[in-house]
């Protein structure tokens, strides 16, 4: 399977996500304001995320004529969405960091108005400069939702409680959402390795400064990753595992593994063999692709069902079913396709083995949606109430964050076009590229 056939699924997961969740998440009148701001910026996240990987994927695709230049600048502006969305999640969930309607009016204000300033900036011909202030969602994210989680997971015994530790959890899952990719780099950070501090993300369109800003902030990132491995292995050990544990492993484990891969051929000793790109890509294909386009909307519809952000009544619940069975099978299906690439398979056989993945994925969703939607995570239990101001916000209010973002797209839609018609994007190649 392609990268690009890998987006488009990832586009279909993510789409398909953020679509069916947020019609249920508007029919849960009962949460709390800041659980629905976040609930209906995570849905919309995840729409234009779904662009996003749709656009990159018509981008590796074809890159004949010039076209290409309007599927980037999409994928461009849906992801300053997408870290925007980020960055309003992490200041309202699952502890708000906006304590009073003013600071809900300057900090989403300010996150949004970001998405715009480097929409303005595309227009101009700055793209990726250190103007847009690049990577400075990961900074944030590292911040707010690592210092959560310390907090949280460390309580004194005498005041921790299951809320305390889902609170912990729910912010160890999104910082894993965000930088899930990130520490699968981990050994590359800590030995110094070239193919993490030479990391070109842009290309020519970048500058030497702004790809610093950005590696730094993968910096910071794995570091707050490590930190919170150390924290739950040590809490492991004292026979307080919590869920996480098992969620953020794997992607260190890998880590160690993609250094082999990643540092062939260099004087690092590690060499696997010389001069095998191909099985860089693969590896690149199968932990971080992956972890863009599958396992994100995986996280994300856990966090949806298990942290009560979706309400489970017998009007819902065939929705919330139909969505989960969506999400397990379409995956399922990719991860078979993504192996079958490499191992060539039979048809009749690949066949047979799809059905049985599926009917076994089936089997798991059943169990665990069940599982998820009998005994929701609770938040505000045996918590002192000053973590969680009470604000007035009128329903109606919330439903205009989706107005916004529909504005927002149609302007982004109309700015692409700008740049696909006065080819911006290849002129500053030109011009960057020397």
């Amino acid at each position: 399977m392609d990268e690009e056939n890998l987006l488009f699924i990832g586009a279909i997961l993510s789409i398909a996500l953020g679509g069916l969740s947020l019609r249920l998440v508007r029919k849960n009148v009962n949460l709390p304001w800041n659980e629905a701001m976040a609930a209906h910026i995570l849905c919309l996240m995840f729409i234009t995320k779904g662009i996003q990987n749709a656009a990159f994927g018509y981008v590796n695709s074809d890159t004949t004529g010039d076209v290409w230049q309007f599927w980037f600048q999409i994928a461009a502006s849906m992801d300053y969405i997408f870290e925007s969305s980020i960055m309003a999640i992490a200041l309202l969930y699952p502890v708000p960091m906006l304590r009073n309607m003013n600071q809900v009016k300057i900090g989403l204000g300010l996150v949004a108005g970001l998405a715009l300033f480097r929409l303005v900036l595309d227009v101009i011909g700055l793209n990726f400069t250190i103007f847009g202030l690049p990577g400075v969602f990961y900074f944030i994210v590292a911040l707010i939702w690592g210092s959560v989680y310390i907090r949280f997971r460390l309580m004194p015994a005498e005041k921790s409680n299951p809320s305390t530790q889902n609170i912990a959890l729910v912010s160890g899952l999104f910082t894993t959402l965000v930088l899930g990719h990130v520490w699968m780099w981990w050994p590359g950070f800590i030995l110094q390795s070239e193919y993490f501090y030479f990391l070109d993300p842009f290309g020519v369109l970048s500058s030497s400064v702004a790809n610093y800003i950005w590696v730094a902030g993968y910096a910071v990132g794995i570091a707050a990753g490590l930190a919170i491995l150390i924290v739950e292995i040590h809490q492991a050990i004292k026979g307080n595992t919590n869920t996480l544990l098992y969620v953020i492993l794997p992607y260190f484990v890998l880590g160690i593994v993609g250094f082999l891969i990643y540092s062939q051929g260099s004087s690092s000793g590690f060499g696997v063999r010389s001069g095998t790109e191909e099985s860089v890509q693969l590896w690149a294909t199968f932990t971080t692709s992956m972890h863009f386009t599958i396992i994100r909307p995986l996280i994300a519809m856990y966090i949806l069902l298990r942290f009560n952000l979706i309400e489970i009544n017998e009007e819902t619940k065939p929705q919330a079913k139909t969505m989960s069975i969506v999400l397990i099978v379409v995956a399922t299906s990719a991860i078979l396709e993504l192996v079958q690439s490499i191992i060539p398979i039979n048809q009749m056989i690949s066949a047979a083995l799809l059905g049985i993945l599926i009917a076994l994925g089936l089997g798991w969703e059943e169990k665990s949606f069940q599982s998820l939607v009998s005994n929701p995570a609770q938040f505000r239990k045996n918590i002192d109430n000053r973590w969680f101001p009470d604000l007035d916000i009128p329903r109606q209010n919330i439903g205009r964050i989706e107005i916004a973002c529909l504005i927002y797209s149609l302007v982004s839609l109309l700015i692409s076009y700008y740049v696909w018609e006065f080819n911006v994007i290849m002129e500053l190649q030109i011009e960057r590229g020397g």
